[in-house]
Order: C-alpha cells, then structure tokens, then sequence
C-alpha cells in the first residue's frame, strides 16, 4: 500500500468525515499528507473542532488494514479506487457530492463504456420484468452498459436482461452494503454473475449492513455514472423516484416506460412524463437521447482535460471578455493577447460584440 491510499483510507473511516467535509479538507490542504501534518486548531477552523479532533484521534490502522487484506486477496480483480484516480469516472466526480472512496471488484474497465441507469420498483408486474429484461439486452446489444442497484425487483431483472447477452452484455451493480455483503440473500447467484462478468461497486466500508439511509445514497452514485436514467415501474412515491430527482439535478435525461392507467407501479412513471421525462415506447427512444447526452459528455470531458485556464473559464458557450476577466481575475490586456493567441491556434473564434466560443474538435 503507498502511503497516498493509506491517507485517504485514515481519512474515509474517520468518523464524521463525509464527502462535503473530506473534499473541503482536500481543496484547502491539496493532499492529505498535508492535513496530517497540520495542526488541530487550523484544521477545526475548516471542518469545526469535533471532527478535527476525530482526524487525528484514531489511526485506523485496523480498518485500512481490512480493506487492503481484501483488494490484496484477489489484486487482478480487485480495486479500492479514489477520486485522485485516473480510473475514476469523470461523469461521477462530477456530481455534487462524489463518493471519495469506491471499492470495486470485477472488470473495471467498464467505467469507461457509455452507461444507462435502469431503476424501478421492488415489487413490479409481469410486464415490469419483461420490459427491464428486454430494454436491458436490447441496450447492452448496442454496447451500452447497464447500471442499476441489483436490489429485488427491476433493479435485479435488468441485470439479468444485460448478462443474458452472450457476447458483450455487460451491467454495473452499485451496493448499498459493503461490497462483501449480498443483500438481498436471493440475489446470491446474480451477485457472483455480476461479479465475474461485470461489475460490482459499493461506497461503504466492508461488512456495513443494510441500512435504510444508504440506498438512496446509493442512487446517486447509478445516476451519476450514466448519461441517462431509465424508470422502468415505479409508484408514484417508490425509491426510483428519488433516481429521477437525482438525474435531473445532475442534468442527465430521464425516460420513463409508461403503462396502464390501473397499475399503480405505472403512477411514478406517468408522473415523471407528465414532468417533461421522454415518453420511452422503444429501444430507438433511449438510443436517440443518448447520442445526444454521450457528445454533451465528451464536451464535458474536454472541458475538464485542458490545463489551460482560460479555456476551462470559457466553458463552451460564448462569454464575453468582461466575464473571463472576472472569472480569472487578470489583467483586460493580459486576457485580449492570450485570447489571439488561442484564435491563431484555432481553438477559439471571435463570435463579435466582444464574446468568444472555444473549438471543440
């Protein structure tokens, strides 16, 4: 274990330390070394005196030696990825609060596919399962990935409906357990499936049980990672309501599968539409919408790969030089030379009345 994890994980098991408090912690010190090097009162200063108190209480040396010992006993298929990571998802950091710490076990590659969430009921009717089965091969036939919750219900049938391609089906199963807890019981076999076809992630610690408060936290982890968010069935008040909620905060498209009036697993999906989600009838709907969404991502992408500040301010609709200006705070003459060399270079174009647009090619 390099010291860099063994930072991140002493931090990750610290009581009180969730994803706000550890990025603020992050963004102040820039590396954890540099926290623990710190002192009590500077660190209160930033995340209040009981919690400074916890970072250097306890060394965790028991719980960071669990984790280790489990990604060490299967290291080809195993990972503890952190933010840091290369391997970590873009779409994922992303998002509002990103899980810090992910354990993963099976093909990791798959973080790199382009990926769907599909959500739904516990509870669904016959033709709920057919859809998730369907959609599901149907998507992962066009080599996308599925990504759901693997709870009872849609969430196990769309897996299902991925594995069930012979060649290429692939789907990623986001616990609300630790990754070494099944839950539920009855998908034992899918969780193995999963693990030894797909891929498995969970934001918790190993051994934490079913808790009631971390599944929807869950759901935003299967949000995050896709570029849009299927609702197969739910009611009006189901749990993938709150999936739906996350997506349109995270600005992915949502779609919902509509069904017969006198089913009320089919309330929460008349009311998503009834909202402005697409109306989703067959596989060539969600296909279209993605397209869409997978070249807002590659911009998206782009956007944080540059280590140019000016074209990261930029964005990529047109802004005026007063605005670069305040975002940077630099110099305006400083700005207009560095803006003609960008224009020479062909990496922005002058859209007139003083707003430029960067070139995505």
């Amino acid at each position: 274990m390099d010291n860099e994890l063994g930072y991140w994980l002493r931090l990750y098991f610290t009581y009180g330390v969730g994803p706000a408090k550890f990025l603020k912690l992050l963004k102040h010190f820039e590396t954890l070394e540099n926290l623990y090097h710190s002192d009590l009162l500077t660190v209160s200063s930033i995340v209040g005196m009981g919690v400074a108190k916890a970072i250097f209480a306890n060394d965790y040396q028991s719980e960071i030696a669990r984790a280790i010992a489990w990604q060490e006993a299967d290291a080809e298929n195993r990972h503890i990825i952190t933010l840091k990571d290369e391997v970590y998802p873009l779409s994922l950091a992303q998002i509002a609060q990103p899980p810090v710490v992910l354990f993963a076990e099976g093909n990791i590659e798959l973080l790199q596919n382009n990926k769907i969430a599909m959500v739904g009921t516990r509870h669904p009717t016959q033709t709920g399962i057919d859809n998730a089965r369907n959609f599901a091969a149907s998507l992962a036939g066009h080599d996308l990935t599925i990504v759901s919750g693997l709870a009872a219900g849609i969430d196990r049938y769309a897996h299902e409906g991925a594995l069930s391609i012979a060649h290429g089906g692939s789907t990623i199963a986001i616990v609300g357990t630790g990754i070494d807890i099944v839950y539920p019981a009855s998908n034992k076999v899918l969780f193995n499936q999963i693990r030894e076809r797909g891929l498995i992630i969970s934001e918790f610690p190993l051994g934490t049980p079913p808790i009631n408060n971390n599944f929807p936290r869950r759901n935003r982890i299967v949000v995050g990672l896709s570029s849009a968010c299927l609702v197969v069935e739910s009611a009006i008040d189901g749990g993938s309501m709150i999936s739906a909620d996350f997506a349109l905060e995270m600005g992915r498209e949502v779609l919902a599968i509509p069904g017969s009036i006198h089913n009320p697993m089919a309330r929460g999906c008349h009311k998503l539409i009834k909202s402005g989600a697409k109306l989703c009838e067959n596989v060539h709907d969600i296909l279209d919408e993605i397209k869409i969404q997978i070249r807002h991502d590659a911009i998206s992408q782009q956007l944080s790969a540059t280590d140019d500040p000016v074209l990261y301010a930029m964005g990529d609709d047109p802004i005026t030089v007063d605005s670069l200006c305040a975002k940077l705070q630099i110099d305006f003459s400083e700005l207009c030379g560095k803006l003609l060399e960008l224009e020479l270079n062909e990496q922005i174009i002058d859209c007139g009345g003083g707003r430029y647009q960067r070139i995505f090619k």
